[in-house]
């Protein structure tokens, strides 16, 4: 079991706490932040019945996994293992509750830089919008379901094949009671074009000129 006191803090969201991998420097160990869980591992200021459905405060691990687990599944044939979402590795326990352990997406320099980032410093180019217009083409034609995705949740990298790309880190997977998304490419293309035009709506970039 490992000792979150003794990991180092990379960031942390409102759902979730990101640490280094005390190992591989390629990968990062998530857990999801105790303050919002119960003893029972249920979700807090939540309706009883909703707060302890399904995995409780493990839910959006258990969207991510399905989500990186259909994507194998449907690239059987090819062999293929690396999409526009994070890597899974695995899950280990911690002195706070399971951990995710996943891929970790970093800039050319090291660094962790998101879509956000890039828009803020002025630095997202022509490069970049390609790498991003790929990036949601694949989305839909891999067809990966997003959940709540943000600006802030498109991770920029060159690590992986050598090229601009970017990979989602949050947000994975159906969220809905009826997973319309997951079930139909069609409905399920139509969000991500949705998700895409906000996003791009956000970027000074597009917004040249207008």
């Amino acid at each position: 079991m490992l000792l979150t006191k003794n990991l180092k803090l990379l960031g942390q969201g409102t759902q979730k706490i990101v640490f280094e991998h005390p190992v591989y420097s390629d990968k990062i160990i998530k857990i999801m932040n105790p303050k919002h869980a119960t003893a029972d591992g249920a979700r807090a200021k939540q309706h009883y019945l909703r707060a302890h459905r399904s995995q409780g405060i493990y839910k959006q691990f258990r969207r991510e996994l399905l989500q990186y687990l259909q994507l194998c599944k449907n690239s059987y044939a090819k062999l293929t293992y690396t999409f526009p979402i994070e890597t899974v590795y695995g899950m280990i326990g911690t002195d706070q509750g399971l951990a995710l352990v996943t891929e970790k997406i970093t800039s050319p320099n090291g660094s962790v830089v998101s879509v956000y980032d890039l828009d803020e410093d002025n630095s997202f180019d022509k490069s970049h919008a390609d790498a991003l217009d790929k990036f949601f083409n694949e989305c839909c034609n891999l067809h990966v379901v997003f959940g709540e995705v943000n600006i802030a949740g498109i991770m920029y990298t060159e690590q992986r094949h050598g090229i601009p790309e970017f990979v989602l880190v949050d947000g994975i997977g159906d969220k809905l009671l009826i997973p319309f998304r997951s079930m139909s490419k069609t409905i399920n293309s139509r969000n991500v074009r949705k998700v895409e035009a906000k996003i791009k709506s956000k970027i000074k970039y597009y917004n040249i000129g207008q």
